[in-house]
């Protein structure tokens, strides 16, 4: 009984879909991959931009992977030719690789982007992109962008189609390969050489300017040029405090030492007034001119 309900088992898990199997029946119409080297970082931006075959029913979920050390910027999709954000689950890490699930409603194209490290050895820039074919797809293109002052271009395999941009600031080139089947990869590698280290579109926040040149009466500025006069002064004030208060504290023991002196004077000079009838022996008091027990006049 239990040998018959152990192949039962095995023959339920090989039928029911894995994700493998689920991920198989989707097919793309077409994968488009930019990659914009030293563009607004001195990185590659990458552009994944995916669109999934008519043929595929929709809703269905399409993951796309790319490298541990990349930094996911942005996941959207086309809508009425603009961009717009859309929701994905992820990133999570696989190994050296990361993934982001997206739920794709429509046929129109769906974008993953993300920047990732260039291989620099001195005025070397090294790259490469590596899809693991994860679905079949009908046309893959990757399109590259460089810097125009970049030389000794070399790509594996080569671009057709290179020149400069009509903005003058880089160099494009394309390679094309149609009809991969699931699991067969394609790889592509660019290197050349380059001796700045700008990047060619510097970020907005890197553009911006003062209204005016800045000087000493710019407001909100503050001049150090007198910082040691007033660190100076605040140290002559911090020793006059504190002699201040030394000399309080010397003072305060002679005030309450001259009391005591005082005092103990006071009750000298009492026990001097003091005086006894020189007859009798009887204490007189204060201001006594004859004795009050003899009658006998004291002598004062």
């Amino acid at each position: 009984m239990r040998k018959w309900l152990s192949v039962v088992l095995l023959l339920a898990f090989l039928i029911l879909p894995t994700p493998a199997g689920a991920q198989g029946g989707v097919k793309l119409k077409s994968i488009n991959i930019e990659l914009w080297s030293e563009y607004d970082q001195p990185s590659m931006l990458v552009i994944h931009e995916f669109t999934v075959d008519e043929g595929v029913a929709l809703p269905v979920n399409v993951t796309v992977r790319f490298p541990k050390d990349a930094n996911l910027t942005a996941v959207a999709a086309v809508a009425e030719s603009n961009l717009v954000s859309i929701g994905y689950e992820g990133p999570e890490t696989q190994g050296n690789w990361q993934t982001v699930t997206v739920n794709v409603q429509t046929y129109a194209p769906h974008r993953v982007e993300y920047y990732q490290p260039l291989i620099r050895e001195d005025n070397t820039r090294r790259f490469s992109f590596r899809w693991l074919g994860d679905y079949p797809v009908e046309m893959f293109n990757v399109a590259v962008q460089i810097p125009v002052d970049s030389t000794d271009v070399a790509s594996e395999p080569v671009l057709s189609g290179t020149g400069p941009t009509s903005d003058g600031l880089h160099l494009v080139g394309i390679a094309s390969r149609g009809k991969l089947k699931m699991g067969q990869s394609y790889e592509f590698k660019i290197e050349y050489q380059r001796a700045l280290e700008t990047v060619t579109k510097p970020q907005n926040s890197a553009n911006i300017q003062p209204a005016e040149p800045v000087g000493s009466n710019t407001e909100g500025r503050v001049s150090i040029d007198n910082l040691p006069y007033v660190i100076g002064g605040f140290g002559l004030a911090l020793i006059g405090v504190a002699l201040f208060f030394y000399w309080r504290s010397t003072q305060t023991p002679e005030r309450k030492s001259r009391q005591r002196r005082r005092s103990a004077g006071s009750q000298d000079e009492e026990e001097e007034e003091v005086a006894y009838c020189h007859e009798c022996g009887t204490r007189a008091n204060k201001g006594d001119r004859f004795c009050r027990t003899c009658g006998s006049r004291l002598r004062v």
